[in-house]
């Protein structure tokens, strides 16, 4: 028995008697066969990498090398979120620009702390100051260092009953101390230095080796941690 000889449809296309077409509904706008498969022009002067997609290698991958920040008192919260934020804007591809990527967000850290540490040395010597100079209640000096209104206009007059304003103030507080405030400004330069070469170095890798480089997936979405 024969096999049944498949039908040529206007399409140029053989077409199964066996299976049953419903009629198409003339509401449908339909694109043309020849514009439903369009392919969107390259732009030459974009220089593409293998493969187009971008890989990441997020600095908590690094297993050992990643240490946990466990300083006594620090927001380890607040340290994950600006690595998660600076990573996502720097985007290390691989192991090398990782460990950069995890200095340079260290080195920031490290700033924001020593410059704590500095302004609560400063804060510690103005009020060791101002409790030897007037007789006033701790709780009225700790307001004071709070930003009390109140409080500040009483130490403020207290004060000046005795010749002294804010900077002389502070001039008496930082008396014998500027080797230890010196020594603190050292700490935040080196460690600013220390940022601004990891950054250098991820960018002259980059420039380097461009050809790692590639433009992301069109309508690919980059995580967020």
């Amino acid at each position: 028995m024969s096999e049944p000889s498949n039908p040529v449809s206007s399409s140029g296309k053989h077409e199964d008697p066996r299976i049953k077409r419903f009629p198409e509904d003339e509401r449908i706008k339909r694109p043309p066969e020849d514009a439903r498969l369009k392919r969107v022009p390259v732009d030459e002067k974009v220089e593409r990498a293998p493969g187009f997609i971008r890989t990441l290698f997020h600095p908590r991958d690094l297993g050992a090398l990643f240490v946990t920040r466990r300083l006594v008192g620090e927001d380890e919260t607040a340290y994950d979120e600006l690595l998660s934020k600076i990573t996502t804007a720097l985007w290390p591809e691989d192991v090398i620009e990782a460990i950069w990527v995890k200095e340079f967000v260290d080195c920031i850290w490290d700033a924001l702390l020593y410059q704590r540490t500095k302004v609560g040395f400063i804060t510690e010597a103005q009020k060791n100051a101002v409790q030897s100079l007037v007789k006033l209640q701790d709780r009225t000096i700790a307001q004071w260092l709070a930003g009390d209104k109140s409080a500040t206009a009483a130490v403020e007059k207290a004060l000046k009953s005795q010749g002294y304003d804010r900077d002389a103030l502070l001039a008496r507080a930082l008396s014998g101390k500027l080797d230890k405030l010196e020594q603190l400004g050292r700490m935040i330069e080196n460690v600013e230095r220390r940022r601004d070469k990891a950054l250098k170095s991820l960018e002259r890798r980059r420039e380097n080796f461009p050809r790692r480089r590639g433009p992301t997936i069109e309508g690919s979405t980059e995580p967020n941690w």
